[in-house]
């Protein structure tokens, strides 16, 4: 079956490529808080300190729209299960779709956002250690 140009089998395949990939965003803003607490540690200049709180603030709300977007994934996938079952259903059909755009375009611009990030810390770090 196919449904926006992707089958069922290509959206489960990009859901459990994205749950891999926001497993491994968590694991890495666990170690990338272990740097920062050593920076915080490090410094005492007030400026040094607004910038920790800074990423620390990022890193929680990365933290917050992982477990949000991980949340939707795996409801997107419940529903494509049903829809797997009942494939006639033009409404699950509809939902699905409206869904999937949604976490699609969601998902795709974390993945940018991430690394901005990322790279915006390691710059911040490098200055620091």
């Amino acid at each position: 079956m196919i449904i926006n140009n992707k089958s069922i089998r290509e959206l489960h395949f990009d859901h459990e490529l994205w749950l891999i990939e926001m497993a491994y965003w968590k694991q890495e803003i666990e170690v990338l808080d272990k740097y920062l607490a050593a920076v915080n540690a490090s410094y005492s200049d007030t400026l040094v300190r607004a910038e920790v709180e800074h990423f620390q603030n990022q890193f929680i709300i990365q933290l917050n729209f992982i477990n949000s977007l991980k949340n939707d994934v795996k409801a997107q996938e419940a529903l494509i299960s049903l829809l797997e079952k009942d494939i006639n259903n033009k409404k699950l059909q509809q939902k699905k779709a409206d869904d999937e755009y949604d976490i699609r375009d969601r998902m795709l611009t974390n993945q940018k956002l991430y690394v901005e990030l990322k790279q915006s810390f390691k710059q911040f770090l490098s200055n620091k250690l």
